[in-house]
């Protein structure tokens, strides 16, 4: 009898020791996923605290003239060649009260004749208009020797600063020996002046 009795107990053992097995694992399982709930929850307080940030800084308060001022408007897109001609435009308008004017109210030009130089059997003088820029305008050199005079027409290049004229080119042969002078005489719409005279030999 003693035998069968200790046998039961075993039993009884074995059973208790499989229940508490059984209820450690559910225990575990509820705490695991009570972390994963846990840890969801603070995931998605995350993303919306997040959210609500960008929100924030998307609404912020801007300086909306700031912004239109930053933005190019097509009344100021302009080409290089218009923008060019507005700047040339505007230094006319800004020249045209600072320029001494003559008794004809015409601006009084300031030309520089460069001296002749020789290249083979070329004779070539250029001039500068140093105090006015200018789109439009004639050049004239004109050369003298005695009784005979020859007029050589150039036309202008204007740049940022000044107005240039256009070089002039005459061949040796075209000039008679001795000695001969040349003047620069400009004239435009809005300006006139004449250069000092330069002096040169040909042999």
């Amino acid at each position: 009898m003693a035998t069968k009795k200790q046998k039961f107990t075993n039993k009884k053992t074995k059973t208790s020791n499989i229940l508490l097995r059984i209820i450690g694992c559910i225990l575990m399982v509820a705490v695991i996923s009570f972390g994963a709930l846990a840890g969801l929850k603070v995931y998605k307080s995350s993303n919306q605290t997040t959210e609500s940030d960008s929100a924030n800084i998307n609404t912020a308060d801007i300086d909306n003239n700031s912004i239109k001022k930053a933005e190019p408007t097509n009344d100021e897109t302009t080409t290089p060649g218009n923008d060019a001609k507005a700047k040339t435009e505007e230094l006319e308008k800004q020249q045209s009260k600072e320029v001494e004017k003559n008794e004809k109210g015409l601006r009084v030009a300031k030309v520089v004749l460069n001296e002749p130089y020789r290249a083979d059997n070329k004779i070539i003088i250029s001039s500068t208009i140093t105090n006015i820029v200018e789109t439009e305008g004639n050049c004239a050199y004109i050369f003298t020797n005695g009784q005979t005079s020859i007029t050589k027409k150039t036309n202008v290049l204007p740049n940022a600063k000044n107005t240039v004229c256009e070089a002039v080119v005459l061949e040796k042969s075209d000039l008679s020996a001795g000695k001969w002078k040349v003047r620069l005489e400009y004239k435009s719409k809005l300006s006139e002046g004449v250069s000092e005279t330069q002096t040169f030999k040909v042999e």
